[in-house]
């Protein structure tokens, strides 16, 4: 946590001037803040997110560099998640990792955690003052071009440390798919709370019929794909949630992801399945998945991989990572942080996608 900030707040009344001063200027050196206004205020489980979020309008103090009038606070209200790891990853990523990147990203203003309370808070643009656009799977779907520039962000970002991961340090809380908070939280209880939502959802339970896999059968497929991952696959920094849900795409044509809570050490195909799985209607990542997958490896190659994955190899391991996209991606998600008509759409879309590129048999040929 930020040496100036005695204590993080999880209500909107306790966002004072004086507790975004300590928090801007840690990453604005000389910034301060003079009033602030609460434009808006929503809880988890009222919008399309796990946190909450709070609008403010700021007015900075004399002497302070120019900085974004309209920000949104990203924090705990009221009591926090039990995965606070999430929270962890994702303050570490803006302070620590984004920094040294040059992928599109909202500018961070400030942000911090507290793990003896498991609060947060990150400061950020307001990327609304652009007129970004926030896709759902409700929205007409991205098209092909939108979603080839989405990959040329993932691009630059796995290619930055591809089987490089040393260059991130040792960071306890940035783990892999296989060790660290992450895997634990899974590991303690994925298979068991999807079952529970199963049983609680007819539309999940046909769903689940109709994949022939329980919950069990599925989180263990999962599990084997990642231990693969991790043995046979290059490492580097994913993002590890880019649902298209999770994008933001400007009028300029500049796009880029929001939410790195699930960022860790891991392998290319989880980044890259799950935005064009998630942001393509099935129609289109029929049609075009191929060809876009092979952009982003001549993306890799332009920005300095030397041995990109040939195209058919790259197309095995993309069909084969879409059981977390399903299972952990959307499968697990309870109705109460997105809405059931959104998890619904998600699901069949990567319902579809396993079909079409027999991701269980490709799971089974790599379990121990």
């Amino acid at each position: 946590m930020n040496a100036q900030l005695t204590s993080i707040p999880d209500s909107v009344e306790e966002i004072t001037p004086a507790l975004l001063s300590a928090l801007v200027s840690e990453m604005h050196p000389g910034a301060s803040v003079e009033a602030v206004e609460v434009l808006e205020a929503r809880e988890k489980g009222k919008m399309a997110s796990t946190a909450g979020r709070v609008r403010l309008r700021l007015r900075y103090g004399a002497g302070s560099p120019a900085l974004p009038e309209r920000v949104i606070v990203k924090m705990v209200l009221g009591e926090p998640s039990v995965a606070r790891f999430l929270y962890e990853t994702e303050v570490q990523m803006y302070r620590r990792v984004l920094p040294r990147t040059k992928v599109e990203r909202p500018l961070c203003l400030g942000a911090a955690y507290d793990a003896s309370s498991g609060r947060f808070m990150v400061v950020l643009e307001d990327l609304a003052v652009r007129d970004a656009f926030f896709p759902t799977v409700l929205d007409p779907a991205l098209t092909p071009g939108q979603m080839a520039r989405l990959l040329d962000v993932l691009a630059e970002l796995h290619a930055q440390y591809w089987e490089a991961t040393d260059r991130l340090g040792e960071e306890r809380w940035l783990g892999t798919l296989m060790e660290g908070s992450q895997a634990d939280f899974f590991n303690r209880g994925a298979a068991a709370n999807i079952d529970a939502l199963v049983r609680g959802s007819p539309y999940r339970q046909d769903l689940i019929t109709r994949v022939g896999r329980s919950p069990q059968a599925l989180w263990d497929g999962v599990k084997a794909v990642h231990a693969h991952q991790a043995a046979r696959l290059p490492q580097t920094l994913v993002h590890g949630d880019t649902g298209a849900h999770n994008s933001y795409h400007l009028p300029d044509g500049r796009c880029g992801f929001l939410d790195w809570q699930f960022s860790s050490r891991a392998a290319w195909p989880r980044d890259v399945h799950y935005t064009v799985c998630t942001g393509l209607s099935v129609a289109d990542r029929r049609t075009h998945e191929r060809a876009l997958v092979q952009h982003y490896l001549q993306r890799l190659a332009d920005f300095g991989v030397q041995s990109p994955p040939d195209i058919d190899t790259a197309m095995v391991e993309f069909g084969r990572a879409i059981i977390w996209g399903f299972t952990i991606g959307w499968l697990i998600v309870p109705e109460r942080n997105y809405g059931m008509e959104i998890v619904s759409a998600n699901l069949e879309r990567l319902k579809a996608a396993m079909d079409d590129h027999d991701t269980l048999r490709l799971a089974d040929e790599v379990m121990a």
